[in-house]
């Protein structure tokens, strides 16, 4: 059993057997201590709005990237904070305005009123709900492909997978038995405890996800990668 991360013997990742994971993970595109409650004049505001980010290929740089570039928002996006938790400091010493991030992440922020959610991805949790997702909010279908490409790994969260050739009958008893074991009240207990989000992805949830972003057309790949440089 491994973690979705890597391929096995060179087999894609489509082709892998996914037997659950735990998660999705909530990521908001941005949470904002200067602008008003609503999405729209987020989008309206004459001001720009510097976000903090640590750099390229980390969630606090690439989401708000593709607000602006895709969605048109007036962002300066300031790079080389060491850390998510220097950059909330920036933002409590006025020195950038919000930041991006995985609700869990920024939750203790918003509940201290020091930002507030504006906009989020595909995946929700009770209390977001009501915000407005970005690939709705994308000007076209291409805008809205990329969007939706890159709210896929939150939906998968934390897979884990067995070999393409792993018989049927192991794949069933290893899903069943990652969704019994995640599904324990003893270890959701201790998730509660660490603040770790245990909700249980089913496994053939996974893979349909996973496949779906395995059949996006090349030029969306392509396009998906000038803004999206995983590993920098």
């Amino acid at each position: 059993m491994v973690e979705a991360g890597a391929l096995l013997d060179g087999a894609p990742l489509d082709r892998l057997h996914h037997h659950g994971g735990h998660g999705p993970r909530t990521n908001l595109d941005v949470a904002a201590n200067t602008i008003g409650v609503s999405f729209e004049e987020l989008r309206t505001a004459k001001e720009t709005v510097v976000i903090g980010s640590t750099g390229p290929g980390a969630n606090t740089h690439d989401f708000p990237l593709l607000l602006k570039e895709l969605l048109g928002l007036n962002f300066k996006i300031v790079s080389g904070y060491s850390s998510s938790s220097d950059i909330m400091l920036a933002v409590e010493r006025k020195e950038v305005d919000g930041r991006a991030g995985s609700f869990t992440s920024l939750r203790p922020f918003i509940d201290r009123n020091l930002v507030r959610p504006v906009v989020r991805a595909r995946s929700s949790e009770p209390g977001i709900e009501q915000l407005p997702v970005d690939e709705e909010m994308a000007p076209n279908a291409r805008a809205k492909a990329i969007m939706a490409l890159r709210s896929a790994p939150e939906q998968v969260a934390r897979p884990y997978v067995l070999p393409p050739a792993t018989p049927a009958d192991i794949v069933r008893a290893m899903r069943d038995a990652f969704a019994k074991a995640i599904k324990d009240p003893e270890l959701e207990a201790e998730g509660k405890k660490a603040k770790l989000d245990l909700e249980y992805l089913a496994g053939d949830e996974a893979q349909k996800i996973l496949v779906e972003v395995m059949k996006q057309p090349q030029d969306i790949v392509e396009e998906f990668g000038k803004y999206i440089k995983f590993g920098e």
